[in-house]
């Protein structure tokens, strides 16, 4: 079963995550679902290996597998606004070419 299917998984394999260690932050990629995905097995970036929360505060979202970013998915119901006024300006541009 796919985690992508899955609403209670925040995570999915493959996908980019930040964690904040007290250091510093380390990049890396989910490797493995633990728990139903309560739990998220990481690959840092120096190779090493980490299991972690999902609900860890620490633990962030850069992008998804797919390639959309956290931002991406969180306005994906908004429709792109569009002014009237620019577009008729634009219209009456391309009449006059």
């Amino acid at each position: 079963m796919s985690n992508q299917q899955n609403p209670a998984a925040p995570f999915g394999i493959g996908d980019e995550i930040s964690y904040a260690f007290g250091s510093g932050m380390a990049y890396g990629e989910v490797v493995r679902l633990l728990e139903g995905g309560n739990a998220v097995e990481i690959q840092f970036e120096d190779g090493r290996r980490e299991i972690k929360r999902s609900k860890d505060r620490s633990l962030r979202l850069l992008r998804r597998a797919s390639g959309r970013s956290e931002i991406e998915e969180k306005h994906s119901d908004r429709t792109r606004s569009r002014d009237r006024e620019i577009d008729e300006v634009r219209r009456s541009d391309v009449k006059r070419r």
